[in-house]
């Protein structure tokens, strides 16, 4: 029940609301999410129910309510959680924070499909953006970051036809989410050698020494943005 609770609230705290529609003004309001990272209820120096950690060292900070990436050893983090998609629009978003200055600054990160699917990176040190897929980036913009600066992460994968349609979104906590994602990938199904079958994730790279913070961490099956047909009430 409390973790039923728990997902209700998500729908409305953190990018829960976004702007009002433009006919009537009413706030739109996210539906609950598929899965989600129960922070707040997790044991110090734990991680989350439900969760897997498949690289590094991570645990709950409870006084700070985070997720954090600890530092050593220096690998690439990867964190699994929620249900396995398979073949099917999905949903990823999270809000994170990588401490670092000049060179030394680190990556964060978010994940669809697990270790064939896609991740959307926040390279702070090359001031970039990036989309990944098994190791390789296949799209990257530009991106100044800051290393104090929280950081909200949307990850999207929808069909088109036989195809996908990857897009991106990144913006500083507490603004508004984009209209337009920062990039939108098409990815033809002949090139994807393997399905897209997995579990949602989340990545990061400490590069700084610091440990990389996650606060919120959810995942929707297809796209929680997208309009909702609104059905017929005419009499016939």
């Amino acid at each position: 029940m409390r973790t039923e609770v728990a997902a209700v609230i998500l729908g409305v705290l953190f990018t829960g609301v976004v702007d009002a529609d433009e006919t009537n003004d009413a706030p739109f309001v996210l539906p609950p999410p598929t899965a989600f990272l129960d922070i707040a209820n997790t044991s110090e120096g734990t991680y989350p129910g439900g969760a897997t950690p498949i690289e590094g060292k991570w645990y709950v900070e409870k006084a700070a309510k985070k997720l954090k990436l600890q530092p050593e050893p220096l690998v690439i983090g990867w964190l699994e959680f929620g249900p396995e998609f398979r073949e099917k629009g999905a949903t990823i978003s999270a809000l994170a924070r990588a401490p670092g200055e000049g060179r030394l600054r680190s990556r964060i990160g978010v994940g669809l499909y697990g270790k064939n699917g896609f991740q959307l990176r926040i390279d702070q040190g090359k001031g970039r953006v990036e989309l990944v897929r098994r190791g390789i980036v296949i799209n990257s913009v530009v991106y100044e970051t800051g290393p104090q600066v929280l950081y909200e992460m949307e990850l999207n994968v929808s069909e088109d036809g036989e195809d996908w349609i990857v897009s991106a979104r990144v913006w500083e906590y507490e603004t508004d989410r984009p209209k337009e994602p920062i990039f939108a990938h098409r990815v033809f199904a002949d090139e994807l050698l393997f399905p897209l079958a997995g579990r949602s994730c989340l990545i990061a790279t400490p590069f700084s020494g610091e440990p990389v913070q996650y606060a919120v961490a959810r995942v929707y099956a297809g796209d929680p943005f997208a309009p909702v047909e609104e059905e017929n009430s005419e009499l016939p």
